[in-house]
């Protein structure tokens, strides 16, 4: 007797919502970039020792920044 095993690759309307996801996403952290980047650059201008890691641009805090909130979003 053998049994049946579920196949390992999704079904096609799991990978459409995953890629709905993903674009939901990167939707999210489009939109949340552009303040993030107002506040690191004023974060930047604003302070006199600097705790953020040697090397690290603008554009890459505000990025870091945007991730995070829009992880946060989607927990909501």
């Amino acid at each position: 007797m053998t049994t049946h095993m579920p196949s390992i690759k999704a079904p096609r309307h799991h990978r459409a919502d995953r890629r709905r996801d993903r674009l939901e996403y990167r939707a999210l952290v489009a939109v949340s970039f552009l303040p993030c980047l107002v506040v690191a650059t004023l974060g930047r201008l604003g302070e006199s020792a600097p705790h953020r890691p040697a090397g690290e641009t603008i554009f890459a805090e505000a990025l870091s920044s945007a991730r995070a909130a829009a992880g946060y979003a989607l927990i909501a």
